[in-house]
Order: structure tokens, then C-alpha cells, then sequence
């Protein structure tokens, strides 16, 4: 593959951490576009604003934009609901429009959503081709998407990933969940009847390199593994992983009254997903299964 320059936001977020590495093993060059600058080769963005500045940049290859205010830190009021919102819509917008003016685009713009553009309120299971949802994680992951517009229409290849939860220690759900099991006091949210579609962070990396070289990587691509499990299934899974038991189920009222509808959309929500178009296109996940995805993860 040949060495590109690439533009990434989200670079300091869990994904970022784990992508980044691999890039720069690759050959590649890596160009942060962050609040905060701390290189002198970082690019400053903010979106809250509308204000950023390419042409100090070296012609770019490529842009991966991964930034997001995180969904699941916080009880969501109605102002966290707005900064959850604008930080998507506003910022993939911005940043679309920002790389369709250059001089020479970007070939590509490989841009993050979720799985919860589908509706978690039926029994199907969803892919690439099923409609939306009506909640507001549905209807964020439609704004955020269609924030790509700007991009489309200068050319640029663009490939949405819709993102399933993603296992890593290093952050999001199986950071949260590991202190509690190792101790043995983890167990089912509610009645764990809730399917829940997963990634393992090597498999998302891998994705996403193989988008930035791949031309028929373009609309969306749901990153999940082939096997959408139930959260009673998943804790079991961990729990043998590490050796624990898993008895101390947490009650589904516990869970609403804690976190409200954050809870309803994520924690609690029935997403069994499948992507039809990564078999297709030939890609191979090199850890398919939840036993195999945690066991690497934990070891």
C-alpha cells in the first residue's frame, strides 16, 4: 500500500489510540485535527464554532473522523442530548465541506456512525439495507451521516462505518464491566434478553485500513462480528474468560432510574446486527466469535 497522508479526528479517543499505531506501522503519515494542539503538525479544529484551518496542511490523502461528545458518559439531560447532536452533525458537516474546497481532495473520507441508526423497537435483525429507527440515537446517526453530503458531492469516495459496541480494556463497555467482573460481582442488565452487536478494536482497525485502499469500501458498512449475542450471553462469555461467577444480575429499574433514556438507547436496547457487505467484499474478521474476541482482549 502506498503511504498517504492522513487526516484524523477523534485521534486521542479509543479507536484513535488503537487505529493511529497501526497507521504509523504502515508507513503512513498521520495528521491530527484536534482542539487542542500539542505537534507542530496538528491541525486546530472546533466545530462548536465552525472554525478550521487546512492550508497549512500537506496535500492529504485520505481523512478518518471519528469524533463524537461520548454517548454513554453521562445521564442525558436535555443540553448533553444537544452536545451529543451538534458534535456529530456539526463537525462531520464542517469537516466535509472544509476537504471538498482543497485545491486536491482527499480520495477518500472514511467517516464513523453507529448501529443505532436502526430501530431497536422491532424483533428483525438489521442490515446495510434496513431502515432507521425513530429514537434520537436513530436520528443522530441520520444527521451524522448525511453530514457527509458535502464530501459526496466533490467526488470523494466516502464509506460510513455503523459501528457496534466495541470491545477493547482500554475504554468503552468492556473497561467499564472488567472491574466488577474480576471481582465477581458482575452479571446480566436487566433481563439480558437484550441483543447486543459487537466488534473487537483489531477487527475495527483492520476495517478501516482496508477502506482507506479499497474503492468499493463506500456507503455504509455495518463494523460488527458475525454473531450478535445476548447481554446474559455476554457476561457468561466474560465471566468464563475470567474465571469469576456472574450471579449479581442489575435490575432493569435500577439501570432506567440511574441513567434514563441513555440507558433505554444503549444499555438496554435490542440491536442484533449483521453486515452483508463485508462478506462481499472478502473481508475476514480475524476474531468472529466472543470467545475468541475476549480472550484475546483479557489475556
Amino acid at each position: 500500500m502506498k503511504a498517504k497522508n492522513i487526516l484524523i479526528s477523534g485521534a486521542t479517543g479509543m479507536i484513535g489510540k488503537h487505529l493511529i499505531p497501526s497507521l504509523k506501522t504502515k508507513g503512513h503519515n498521520v495528521i491530527r485535527l484536534t482542539r487542542n494542539p500539542i505537534n507542530v503538525h496538528d491541525i486546530k479544529w472546533n466545530p462548536q464554532s465552525g472554525s478550521i484551518d487546512l492550508s497549512e496542511a500537506p496535500q492529504i490523502d485520505a481523512v478518518i473522523h471519528l469524533a463524537g461528545e461520548n454517548i454513554t458518559n453521562r445521564r442525558w439531560s436535555k443540553s448533553q442530548k444537544e452536545k451529543i447532536s451538534k458534535s456529530r452533525e456539526q463537525g462531520t458537516r464542517l469537516l466535509s465541506e472544509s476537504i471538498a474546497k482543497l485545491p486536491i481532495p482527499p480520495k477518500v473520507l472514511i467517516s464513523a456512525s453507529g448501529i443505532n441508526y436502526y430501530n431497536q423497537d422491532s424483533n428483525e435483525f438489521h442490515t446495510e439495507n434496513s431502515a432507521p429507527g425513530k429514537r434520537f440515537l436513530s436520528a443522530v446517526c441520520q444527521r451524522w451521516e448525511e453530514a457527509t453530503n458535502p464530501a459526496l458531492a466533490a467526488n470523494i469516495r466516502v464509506c460510513i462505518m455503523r459501528i457496534g459496541v466495541v470491545l477493547s480494556p482500554t475504554g468503552g463497555a468492556l473497561k467499564k464491566m472488567l472491574p466488577s467482573m474480576k471481582l465477581g460481582l458482575g452479571g446480566p442488565i436487566g433481563s439480558g434478553r437484550q441483543r447486543m452487536s459487537w466488534i473487537c478494536i483489531d477487527d475495527l482497525v483492520g476495517m478501516i485500513n482496508e477502506a482507506l485502499s479499497d474503492d468499493r469500501w463506500e456507503g455504509p458498512i455495518n463494523a460488527v462480528a458475525d454473531e450478535p449475542v445476548t447481554n446474559k450471553e455476554f457476561t457468561n462469555v466474560l465471566a468464563k474468560a475470567l474465571n469469576r461467577p456472574a450471579l449479581l444480575p442489575v435490575p432493569e429499574i435500577l439501570i432506567k432510574l440511574l441513567f434514563g433514556q441513555m440507558a433505554e438507547e444503549t444499555l438496554l436496547a435490542d440491536l442484533p446486527v449483521y453486515s452483508k457487505r463485508m462478506p462481499k467484499l472478502g473481508y475476514k474478521l480475524t476474531y468472529p466469535s466472543l470467545h475468541k474476541a475476549l480472550t484475546h482482549l483479557i489475556k
